[in-house]
């Protein structure tokens, strides 16, 4: 039958389908395993019946069987560690105090300039008080020291530290670092103070044994190739030769990885197809050229399928040390299959070999499916194959056309190099919107320059001092250093690029169903027969509007609509940002900052990925309420990514350094700073408005940061909620004694609940129904205070301590008001606080 061509000749790719689809499907429901049994065996007993006798019905049953096959595969995957020997389960019991771990060393990282990480594996744990017991799982440790030069992996270790689950994600769209843990079977991190908690256990030889030298020979060598490295030369450098070469990112200075995301060209730091491609080029010809010597080889063998085969060593080698990663995997999977079928003289497909390599991969690790690397990796190289006739056809008319010129080779293949950038751009611009809301408009002029410096130059050198490293030290030092002038350049390049105006858009997430549309027109584009043919300028018509919805989201036209209003009061840590949505449309941002660590930018991170996330592109104004970095530092890279029409301020006198720089960025993209005065509104229309009720900066008598703020309230018909900052005990009182309008809803609480506001004069005078509490997760509840939450039972307030409950969110509409919470699990156990209040 005609209709059964395609599947019988394409029975591979059918059935990663179907069973991709079934892992889909797994993240939505899951059947129980009776049933999963029952299944397979009627597939079974169907399929050996009309085998041989109506093959279509077979076909329907293979398809059927995978599709089973991926629904259990991708539940099971799902499932958290149960037995009680996990060191997950046995934490629980043990507190904040230090424990003694013993395991195998599985991974090193490389030192990032403040810590160093490593993943291993636990046989066995004893707290101070009890004796050591048999445990098992990963657990990735840190320590913020360089990790001790004799300690390799696959040696054992004690080590003193403590453990604990990951933290959860509290605010929408931010990065769910226990799920990405949990894809690498971790379930639990741990925090080594010093080197000195760090000790080696010597095991007798006879103990060790060959399979255990074998397993953790790749990671020893990659070790040692990583030290060699930083051996022999410095700074980013280094980090950027370990990335290309073992794909050991952990050291590469963020700033880097910025330069690198904003020319589009971050892809070169995560080895892939190219990399194992011009490994296996340079393998085959020295094979080639070394076999092509022996006249006797040559009359006995053949010398290009015994070259082929013997590059499938070294590929694996690269494959291991490289840390297996998914685009490396796919690459090696699809080179295996690519010698295999050359030995044996078979044709291959181009679909077929990624319909193998995506098989091998989900079947090992199903969850890979939903990992931006696999998602990525696949839909360049499917977009690169798909368009590859179109690029071949064209670029051989630009060359007729242009004539038979000096260089004509040359340009040929900067053509090509810029139409095969291109296709991997439409292939992957929904997906880098769709996880990291970032596209960038350089990636293909930076690709022709950065590519050749670090592919075709650094990496080789890179390659042939990997080789020289055992037996010629120095020659191998030589050949890094100059290969680390590509790295240089590169650099330079990248830095170029990621200052050029417009280099690269922040947008928002795009639905799932623009995605689906979106592929779905593109593979029509490609392979519907004739350009001008009618049906393939419809997909195309239909293709340009959707990606135009997707970097103008729907709801940016659709605003104005907007009858209720929404707060979203964002678990920033120890810290303030407040998101208002008002009827009609407008949007403000009260505070955008949190205490963090150095490298981390909260409104990098945090903050706009929720904004992102929502489909918001545009906020109509940013209050910073005093100048505390706490309650402003995430607001720089706000104004800078994203239309700011006025920022208001309490003073212009802050002298900090920080201070200083936010009120430039702000002038640099045109956005309006407003000094508020008493009285004033920043925002009004019939039914809503934000005023500031009192600007404590203007008195003239001397204070802290803290006391130097906008008093603000915003009011929605019998909704209302002040917004005080940090101020004082002092300052509440003043507030109170001027007879200021500041009965209220909800009360967000003054210096994120501590002992020195708060006061119960204030708590009465606001008597609000809730205090929302934004504090670090390492508060017990709201902050130092603990005697908040016994103030608030006694004035009957509900507390919501925001490092608990996450990211809240509170709807005012005409019936009353209600309130949601990002994380639901933990709401119960604070003082009985429901998942959903509803007020009316």
């Amino acid at each position: 039958m005609s209709f059964l061509t395609y599947p019988r000749s394409h029975i591979l790719i059918i059935v990663t389908l179907c069973y991709l689809f079934g892992i889909l499907l797994s993240s939505q429901f899951s059947l129980p395993f009776s049933l999963y049994l029952f299944t397979f065996l009627c597939i079974t007993v169907i399929f050996s019946t009309f085998l041989k006798r109506k093959i279509h019905v077979a076909l329907v049953m293979v398809a059927l069987f995978f599709l089973i096959t991926g629904l259990y595969c991708g539940d099971q995957s799902r499932i958290p560690p149960s037995s009680p020997y996990h060191v997950s389960k046995q934490i629980m019991n043990a507190g904040n105090q230090e424990l003694i771990t013993i395991g195998t060393i599985q991974r090193l990282y490389g030192f990032n300039g403040t810590s160093s990480r490593c993943d291993i594996e636990l046989h066995s744990m004893r707290t101070v008080s009890n004796p050591f017991v048999t445990t098992h799982g990963l657990v990735r440790f840190t320590l913020p020291a360089l990790f001790p030069a004799e300690i390799m992996p696959g040696d054992t270790v004690a080590i003193r530290a403590q453990l604990k689950k990951p933290p959860i994600p509290l605010v929408p769209g931010s990065f769910d670092y226990p799920a990405y843990l949990a894809k690498h079977d971790i379930y639990v991190i741990g925090f080594i103070s010093s080197p000195l908690h760090i000790q080696k256990v010597v095991k007798p030889q006879k103990e060790v044994g060959p399979f255990h030298t074998l397993r953790y020979w790749p990671e020893r060598l990659r070790t040692k190739i990583n030290r060699f490295i930083d051996a022999n030369l410095a700074g980013d450098t280094a980090s950027i030769y370990k990335a290309l070469l073992t794909g050991d990112r952990s050291s590469v200075a963020p700033q880097i990885i910025e330069h690198f995301k904003g020319a589009g060209v971050l892809h070169i730091l995560a080895i892939s197809g190219l990399h194992m491609s011009l490994l296996g080029v340079f393998c085959y010809g020295f094979f080639f050229y070394l076999l092509r010597r022996s006249t006797w080889l040559i009359y006995r063998i053949n010398t290009r399928k015994t070259a082929a085969f013997l590059c499938i060593l070294p590929l694996l080698f690269y494959t291991l040390i490289a840390g297996a990663k998914t685009p490396v995997v796919r690459s090696f999977i699809m080179s295996l299959v690519v010698i295999i079928a050359i030995c044996y003289g078979r044709k291959h497909s181009f679909g077929s070999l990624l319909a193998c390599a995506a098989l091998a991969i989900l079947f090992l690790s199903p969850e890979e499916l939903f990992t931006p690397s696999f998602q990525l990796s696949f839909a360049a190289v499917m977009a690169i194959a798909a368009a590859a006739p179109f690029i071949i056809e064209l670029s051989n008319a630009l060359i007729t056309r242009i004539g038979d010129i000096k260089g004509s080779v040359i340009l040929k293949w900067i053509i090509t190099g810029v139409m095969v950038s291109m296709a991997a751009t439409l292939g992957t611009a929904p997906l880098l919107m769709y996880h990291f809301n970032r596209i960038s408009l350089v990636g293909v002029a930076a690709n022709l320059v950065v590519e050749p410096l670090l592919c075709l130059w650094s990496l080789l050198l890179g390659f042939i001092a990997i080789m020289l490293m055992v037996f010629w030290q120095s020659a191998a030092a030589a050949l890094l250093k100059i290969g680390g002038l590509g790295i240089s350049l590169a650099n330079e390049a990248t830095s170029f690029f990621y200052t050029l105006p417009l280099s690269s858009l922040f947008l928002p997430s795009p639905s799932v169903f623009h995605l689906a549309i979106y592929y779905l027109c593109l593979c029509q584009f490609f392979f519907l027969k004739g350009f001008r043919s009618p049906a393939k300028i419809v997909f195309t018509t239909f293709f340009i509007l959707i990606f135009l919805t997707m970097l103008v989201p729907f709801k940016e036209y659709s605003k104005d609509q907007q009858t209720d209003s929404v707060l979203n009061f964002l678990a920033v840590g120890h810290g303030s940002s407040t998101l208002i949505e008002m009827v009609g449309g407008k949007r403000v941002l009260i505070d955008a900052g949190a205490l963090s660590s150095p490298g981390f930018d909260v409104g990098r991170s945090t903050i706009a990925p929720f904004l992102l996330t929502k489909g918001i592109t545009k906020i109509d104004d940013i209050v910073i309420t005093h100048p505390d970095s706490d309650h402003y530092n995430g607001a720089l890279f706000l104004l800078q990514h994203f239309k700011v029409d006025n920022l208001w301020i309490s003073t212009l006198m802050n002298k900090e350094k920080g201070w200083l720089e936010l009120l430039k960025v702000a002038k640099e993209n045109g956005t309006n700073i407003i000094v508020g005065k008493p009285g004033q509104y920043i925002a009004r229309n019939n039914t809503n408005a934000l005023m500031i009720l009192a600007n404590t900066a203007n008195n003239g008598a001397a204070r802290s940061d803290n006391d130097l703020g906008l008093i603000l309230k915003y009011v929605h018909q019998d909704f209302s909620v002040i917004f005080p900052g940090d101020i004082s005990v002092t300052v509440e009182k003043e507030l109170v004694k001027k007879g200021l309008d500041l009965a209220a809803t909800v009360l967000l609480a003054p210096h994120h609940g501590s002992a020195t506001s708060n006061s119960n004069l204030f708590l009465e005078t606001v008597g609000p129904e809730m205090l929302i509490v934004s504090a670090s997760r390492n508060s017990n509840l709201c902050s130092p205070n603990t005697e908040l939450a016994i103030r608030c039972r006694k004035l009957g307030i509900r507390l919501v301590p925001l490092n608990k409950v996450g990211t809240a969110t509170i709807v005012s509409g005409a019936g009353g008001f209600s309130l949601k919470t990002y994380v639901q699990s933990n709401v119960m156990s604070l003082s009985d606080l429901p998942a959903t209040i509803t007020h009316r």
